[in-house]
């Protein structure tokens, strides 16, 4: 699966709210600056009205419906089984363990995903690191010829075999952070919403 193109990334910017919102007090900005209504720092107006235009504009849901449709045509979870059955037998122990820990937070996080429950960065994060950065990570070690993986340094005194193994520990570490970092914001939600209920329905004694 195709992740998100810079040329879709540019064109999603572009044509949004936010953009379009700061584009407009911008123009406007210019058109004073022409009218002579304003003269010295005509320049930082007119950033500062393309920011307020931009700050003021609620956020675009383009980009989250691009990558939640493509992780949904992709199916995470199948995409690293697929990967886990087509390889197990090639890599080496550790590397499977890093696999199978990844397939167990993907697991976690796929329905986040779909039901729209996780913030953008974490689901580009997500999407990228499943569909692109772990198969060829995976693809790249399986490509080298077994015996020198396991015997030649290569960098810093590394094999490919340590080198596979610090990788998939690396994505292993980071999609688990985006785990914690989502389910402490539905934790922090269930605590807020704890309160308000409190407040809500909180008896009130008239009692002295």
């Amino acid at each position: 699966m195709q992740t998100i193109s810079p040329k879709m990334r540019v064109l999603l910017f572009f044509y949004s709210t936010k953009n379009l919102a700061g584009s407009v007090l911008a123009l406007l900005g210019l058109a004073l600056f022409f009218a002579g209504v304003i003269d010295d720092w005509w320049f930082p107006i007119v950033l500062g009205l393309y920011a307020i235009g931009w700050l003021a504009a609620p956020a675009d849901r383009e980009l989250a419906i691009q990558v939640r449709n493509e992780a949904t045509q992709a199916n995470l979870t199948q995409s690293v089984d697929d990967l886990l059955n087509q390889t197990k037998n090639k890599l080496p122990h550790e590397a499977v363990e890093h696999l199978q820990q990844i397939r167990t937070t993907v697991t976690q996080l796929a329905p986040k995903l779909f039901d729209g429950g996780m913030a953008m960065d974490y689901a580009i994060s997500l999407v990228n690191a499943v569909t692109r950065d772990l198969p060829e990570t995976v693809r790249n070690y399986l490509q080298l010829p077994t015996a020198f993986a396991n015997l030649h340094a290569v960098d810093k005194g590394k094999t490919c075999r340590q080198l596979l193994i610090e990788q998939l520990a690396l994505l292993d570490t980071q999609l688990s952070k985006i785990a914690e970092n989502v389910f402490k914001d539905d934790a922090d939600a269930l605590v807020v919403n704890g309160k308000f209920l409190q407040e809500k329905f909180h008896s009130l004694s008239f009692v002295a």
